[in-house]
């Protein structure tokens, strides 16, 4: 039996129980015990005051969602330019190296150029070496940044 043909396509407000599902997935697999609510994917995906308005494209094989990318509009001082950060990528794991992955960041290209974005930005764990082969397989390079985070407790400090 052959795998239907992936298509590529912006998400809906319908799409919020398989975007949670994958979302989920994806934080199970990299160790996470909490994850979006649809609740909360509603809000940063279709509410148009969004502090940070989120965007998505499914990959949707016959009738089945089976990839997602999430992401949004940044700007770089340096360059002075509007680009999208991706924020996840994720692809059902059944269908991996099935060419969704591809098709996805693809196709996200293509709409960041459509809208006079410049750039595509990305952060991938140090612990996965698949997604960063992956990635720079796109032309995509390591930028030597150090990432830093801070949490509620951290943020209730600084006063």
């Amino acid at each position: 039996m052959s795998t239907p043909a992936v298509l590529i396509r912006a998400a809906s407000v319908t799409d919020l129980s398989d975007i949670a599902v994958l979302v989920r997935t994806l934080n199970m697999e990299e160790g996470y015990d909490v994850s979006a609510s649809v609740d909360a994917l509603e809000e940063v995906l279709f509410n148009k005051r969004a502090r940070v308005p989120m965007r998505a494209l499914l990959a949707v094989a016959g009738k089945r969602t089976v990839g997602l990318a999430l992401y949004y509009w940044g700007y770089d001082t340096v360059s002075a330019t509007y680009g999208y950060h991706l924020a996840d990528i994720v692809v059902e794991k059944k269908t991996r190296g099935a060419g969704t992955g591809t098709a996805l960041f693809n196709a996200l290209a293509q709409q960041c150029l459509r809208e006079d974005g410049q750039w595509v930005s990305l952060t991938v764990l140090k612990q996965n070496e698949r997604a960063q082969r992956f990635y720079r397989q796109r032309g995509m390079v390591e930028v030597a940044v150090s990432f830093y985070a801070i949490g509620p407790q951290g943020l209730a400090r600084c006063t």
